[in-house]
């Protein structure tokens, strides 16, 4: 509070005059944030970063001021404030490139870029249009120089901020916003002139920026474009699907389904290649086929088979000799011990020993000839042939030595 003097003429003036200068003077040098100022790990405090750091509309009056970056590389850092591990955002600009320029501060030279720094920003406080553009969603909305709710933002955005968004990656807009600070070394960045030459300069990376921003915007339109065109294939296929239910309403023998392939095959010509209406095709003709199969099937089987005489049974012819009990060629083996015996020879090999019980037949007339004979048989129990008792015996050929 200045107080009145009314000792001399100027001194009420001259008081006025000194309070006015101290006070500009302590306006003047009021600290800005400094190290010490800043959490461990680069992270300013929020009360600070509230004052340092929430974007501001600036001046568009004033001439831009352009500078060239003079070192191999410029990390944007988020605050002028000098730490061991600044917090820097993912902008790095390399030497020979052209950006506006703003205020100095703490050896450091704010950088403002045309769509601002790249950041992040928490999907749950956004809202995207169909057109992929993505605003703030509530008061205060973070903005981060990475992907942390651990650490205190580097900016908070009002409701309806519009986000140049870049990706989507695990629930964060990769994104910059227009406003917000970045920071370079003084020794990192050299004024220059603005000629057309740096005007032209800058451009370049306004378009840079520019142009990562629409790969996005222009991958969302096209998706956008694909699910329209899948709209309209499907309508196309849902056609055909409800002619082919009204056919299938129909009897079996009234159904159709030719002229629907038909124009399920002129559809599918006209479908984009990795539409999802093609698998919705490929199951309706499976069916479509399926069925027709079933119609074509249920036709033959119904369908008369054309009236003819039938030709006359052939009497099946019985063999005569089935009614013999063994064939082969009879023959007689001597013994010294004892009478010889008959047996029948097939091949080579013994078949049957011959006995005549009856007395009926005398076999050594038959030895030699291929015979036929009827009549039981028994085994005895140390022999290793049948026997067969001849009943009945007769000549098929001609004696045989």
């Amino acid at each position: 509070m200045v107080s009145r003097c009314d000792v001399g003429g100027p001194a009420p003036r001259f008081s006025l005059f000194l309070a006015l200068a101290l006070s500009s003077a302590v306006v003047a040098q009021a600290p800005s944030p400094k190290p010490s100022s800043i959490l461990p790990g680069g992270v300013v405090p929020p009360k600070v970063m509230a004052a340092a750091t929430a974007p501001t509309d600036k001046p568009q009056d004033a001439a831009p001021v352009y500078g060239r970056i003079v070192a191999e590389s410029a990390p944007l850092r988020c605050w002028a404030s000098a730490v061991a591990t600044p917090p820097a955002y993912e902008d790095v600009l390399k030497k020979g490139q052209v950006v506006r320029l703003g205020r100095s501060e703490n050896g450091f030279r704010e950088v403002m870029l045309p769509l601002g720094p790249m950041g992040y920003v928490s999907k749950r406080f956004t809202k995207a249009g169909d057109d992929g553009v993505v605003v703030t969603m509530g008061t205060k909305v973070a903005f981060r120089y990475r992907p942390r709710t651990s650490e205190a933002p580097v900016a908070q955005m009002p409701d309806a901020t519009h986000l140049h968004v870049v990706a989507l990656e695990d629930g964060w807009y990769k994104a910059r916003i227009q406003g917000v600070e970045a920071w370079v070394a003084e020794s990192e960045v050299q004024v220059v002139p603005s000629d057309p030459a740096v005007v032209a300069a800058n451009g370049e990376l306004v378009k840079l920026m520019q142009a990562a921003v629409q790969v996005r915007l222009d991958a969302i339109a096209a998706e956008q474009k694909r699910k329209q065109q899948d709209h309209i294939d499907l309508e196309a296929v849902k056609v055909v699907e409800m002619a082919f239910k009204k056919e299938m309403a129909k009897s079996i023998d009234e159904q159709q389904f030719a002229p629907l392939q038909a124009t399920l095959a002129k559809v599918i010509d006209d479908l984009t290649t990795d539409g999802v209406a093609r698998i919705a095709c490929a199951a309706l003709q499976k069916r479509l086929e399926t069925q027709q199969w079933i119609v074509e099937a249920t036709a033959a089987r119904n369908e008369k088979p054309p009236a003819s005489n039938p030709a006359p049974a052939k009497p099946v012819s019985k063999d005569r000799l089935e009614r013999l009990e063994s064939i082969g060629w009879l023959r007689y083996e001597s013994r010294l011990a004892g009478p010889g015996i008959y047996y029948i020879e097939k091949g080579g090999r013994r078949q049957h020993l011959l006995s005549c019980n009856t007395g009926r037949f005398d076999l050594s007339l038959f030895v030699g000839r291929e015979v036929g004979v009827i009549g039981p048989r028994r085994r005895p129990i140390a022999a290793s042939l049948s026997v067969l008792d001849v009943e009945r015996i007769e000549v098929l050929g001609a004696m045989r030595r």
